[in-house]
């Protein structure tokens, strides 16, 4: 499938507030990150073994609050002695399927679904494309998913669920259209070459509904280059094509770019796009934000964006990782 799928699914616009160049010239050592790193996959990296409790009210949460870490390498992707086999099915899914423990990485460079009720479970695979106008659907679960040098989505489209996920390369790690869920996954190491200026980020949305992201690790890690490309957010979500609405960011580590990305989270509120004036059911609860080396997570801060007065809108609950201290929304 060409990079022209559909406008609606376009690069974001070039009015997106960014870090410069200029803003960042006094930064020393800006590295811009390896088109082979970003393609790896989890064995080639070490484990984060970051812990953070999770909230829990019950006996049974109390367990779950003792055992609980942020995803990494240890708990997403294919699961340690799984035994994949060369993938030799098809690179475009036309029916129904589900597709287990397989290395599409050989065979395809996209996986193209164009079918409802695909399922693709302890694999790795190249881009999963799904932006064939709604129609599609397609479940991942245990998997690495690795974008390459592809200059939108790693994974991409409509009605797209990511369970225990590592999403590696790529301009953007997930690219949702409308009808997405993110839970318990790991979105970083995005492709930004030397001599673009790609925008990258580890989840957007260029307008659109549906969407649910809970219980992830979201890192947009690579520098500014010398040519204005990095990081605009960990997530981003403009009014570009669609309205913004009903969006669900629960309980996230939004991990700190400091010198590389202007916020953590740009949260909707966008007038001076198409439909950037009114996003609304935008709630964003009991997420962690890591400070990084200025103490505002982002170069910025962590958050711009959020319009507290939307129907429905509401932040509450989010803190800062280690000290605990409330982050609050611009």
């Amino acid at each position: 499938m060409s990079h022209a799928t559909s406008r609606r699914l376009a690069l974001p616009s070039s009015r997106i507030r960014r870090v410069s160049a200029a803003a960042l010239a006094a930064i020393a050592a800006i590295t811009v990150l390896p088109a082979a790193l970003a393609a790896s996959p989890a064995s080639a990296r070490p484990a984060v073994a970051e812990a953070r409790t999770a909230p829990a009210t019950t006996a049974a949460g109390s367990d779950r609050k003792a055992r609980w870490t942020w995803p990494a390498a240890h708990n997403t992707g294919v699961p340690a002695g799984v035994k994949l086999r060369a993938y030799t099915g098809p690179c475009t899914i036309t029916q129904p399927t589900t597709i287990s423990a397989v290395d599409a990485t050989g065979r395809c460079d996209a996986i193209l679904v164009r079918s409802s009720g695909v399922r693709i479970q302890d694999s790795v695979l190249p881009r999963v494309d799904a932006t064939d106008g709604g129609s599609s659907s397609v479940t991942l679960v245990r998997s690495n998913v690795l974008g390459g040098t592809w200059s939108d989505g790693a994974i991409w489209g409509y009605n797209i669920t990511a369970r225990r996920v590592e999403v590696t390369g790529a301009q953007h790690s997930f690219h949702c259209a409308s009808n997405c869920r993110v839970i318990r996954s790991w979105l970083h190491a995005q492709y930004n070459p030397a001599g673009k200026s790609y925008h990258n980020n580890a989840f957007i949305s260029n307008g659109g509904s549906g969407m649910l992201l809970r219980d992830n690790r979201l890192a947009c890690t690579p520098q500014v280059n010398s040519t204005d490309g990095g990081c605009t957010a960990d997530v981003s979500l403009f009014g570009d094509f669609d309205p913004i609405s009903r969006v669900r960011v629960v309980h996230n580590l939004f991990v700190a770019n400091s010198t590389g990305i202007s916020y953590c989270m740009h949260a909707g509120y966008n007038p001076d796009k198409p439909h950037g004036d009114s996003p609304t059911y935008i709630v964003v609860q009991d997420n962690v934000f890591q400070r990084g080396t200025n103490r505002k997570c982002g170069v910025w801060g962590p958050v711009t964006s959020f319009q507290r007065s939307g129907v429905g809108n509401e932040w509450s609950g989010n803190r800062w990782q280690g000290d605990r201290d409330v982050v609050s929304a611009e």
